[in-house]
């Protein structure tokens, strides 16, 4: 059971991520494609910004938690029960429940040495294909369509970062489900990781919220795309108190 509430008013599911992982063979076997936004603070002030980001984002059908971010936004607004579910996350789940998968993007060779160590780490994980050497650019898509739809693959995860991956996830809708696959996920860096390429932060510092902390110091580089935090969050603050006086 699933809810969905607004940040500044981008949609945001609420989940169980145990239900929800436990949900994605069904809708890879469905008959049409689930679009899959993984949500943090950064691409709710894109959408702010650009009103065909915001399109974006309410034309997919799940956009998860996935910013530490956005999360405190949600509980400002008294949603106690919020759980991130990251693109990291939803990339081994799809090893993990051997969905035929194809990942897409990340840096170069991410994909494909992603693709092998999720085959080692789960066994029977059924990495349908990979293919790191395409961009989110419209001339692209051919190939890429082409690559997944001979593969197999119900599910793409696609690491082109935001907003570029849920732009060609959409653009490419209806191509993608005449290649059979039902489960499109934007995942950002998660190849990265599952690459291993870049390490992923800790449990520890997962638990005290600070993975982007760690992110940065790893990735200094991504230091500009944070100066967006602290606007956030003066926003997301405002528009929970503005609620909380509200229902009163």
């Amino acid at each position: 059971m699933s809810r969905r509430a607004t940040v500044l008013g981008c949609p945001v599911d609420i989940l169980d991520p145990a239900a929800f992982k436990a949900s994605l063979p069904n809708r890879a076997s469905g008959d049409r494609l689930t679009n899959i936004v993984t949500l943090n603070p950064e691409q709710i002030m894109a959408a702010r910004r650009d009103p065909g980001v915001s399109g974006l984002l309410r034309r997919a059908q799940i956009c998860t938690v996935d910013g530490v971010g956005l999360a405190l936004a949600l509980r400002a607004q008294g949603i106690s029960d919020v759980r991130r579910i990251t693109g990291g996350d939803l990339v081994a789940s799809l090893g993990e429940l051997r969905l035929p998968t194809f990942l897409l993007g990340g840096a170069p060779g991410a994909a494909e040495e992603a693709a092998r160590r999720l085959a080692a780490r789960f066994g029977m994980a059924q990495i349908a294909g990979s293919w790191s050497g395409g961009t989110p650019k419209e001339k692209d898509d051919q190939q890429s369509i082409a690559r997944i739809g001979l593969s197999g693959a119900r599910a793409v995860a696609v690491a082109y970062g935001a907003p570029a991956q849920t732009a060609w996830i959409e653009r490419n809708r209806a191509a993608l489900q005449e290649a059979g696959v039902r489960v499109a996920i934007g995942v950002g860096g998660s190849l990265d990781y599952h690459a291993g390429f870049v390490r992923r932060a800790p449990e520890w510092a997962q638990g005290l919220g600070l993975e982007w902390l760690f992110r940065l110091i790893a990735e200094p580089w991504r230091l500009r795309r944070q100066f967006v935090l602290p606007q956030f969050a003066v926003l997301a603050l405002a528009e929970a108190i503005r609620g909380r006086i509200g229902h009163r």
